[in-house]
């Protein structure tokens, strides 16, 4: 497997060092140095009994790299890497949970647009676990984000999960995941294209061909 590797150690990357436990969904962030990020990764998986593969090292800089823009990161098979442009901006939230308003629309003219209860409890619990579950780049309390959590709302209407408060905005698609987990995945992938599909890590719900499968890839 081509892993990712920084390209410059001696500079602190934007953002900060930072790392999700896929395992607990614990995220440790603002940290200033590599090292630092190492030891409190490793005191993490300690203290919660978790084992650390041997290449450990190796797939946290590999995470923080797939976070990172363009000119950090460099492929350990020497292919370049364009790095990961935010899509966390207000018009491109706003587009998405608007495609996704009318998807599920059509859908529900022919049927039930909605997976279960269960289900959506399990796809939030893969993606509070995910690094790409990130907070958007503007001001939740301002006017532009109100009117996405009311479009919000008119997708999903009174369905919740338990873990609606760690649910932020997917970095890949730019989707608000508490919505997404409720919506039959053949409706997010009609209006989605290959390439961002192909861009999900392994124990995305979107990608794998079933929940279990995903569920067994949250693991460092």
């Amino acid at each position: 497997m081509s892993i990712l590797k920084l390209s410059r150690e001696d500079q602190v990357p934007p953002g900060n060092y930072r790392f999700t436990v896929p395992e607990t969904g614990y995220r440790i962030a603002d940290i200033h140095t590599l090292q630092e990020l190492y030891d409190k990764v490793e005191q993490h998986y300690r203290d919660n009994n978790i084992p650390l593969p041997d290449q450990w090292k190796e797939l946290v800089v590999d995470q923080l790299c797939r976070q990172l823009p363009e000119g950090w990161c460099y492929y350990s098979d020497g292919k370049e890497y364009k790095g990961n442009a935010s899509l966390l901006s207000f018009d491109n939230i706003l587009k998405g949970i608007t495609s996704l308003s009318a998807l599920a629309t059509e859908a529900a003219s022919g049927g039930d647009p909605f997976v279960d209860q269960n289900e959506a409890e399990q796809r939030a619990k893969i993606c509070s676990r995910c690094y790409y579950n990130q907070k958007s780049s503007f001001c939740m309390g301002c006017g532009g984000a109100r009117m996405i959590l009311d479009m919000v709302g008119k997708v999903k209407g009174g369905r919740t999960t338990t873990l609606d408060y760690m649910l932020q905005n997917c970095g890949i698609c730019g989707c608000r995941n508490d919505a997404i987990v409720h919506v039959k995945k053949n409706i997010l992938l009609k209006g989605e294209k290959e390439e961002t599909t192909n861009k999900r890590p392994d124990w995305c719900w979107l990608k794998a061909d079933n929940l279990s499968e995903a569920s067994s890839q949250l693991h460092l």
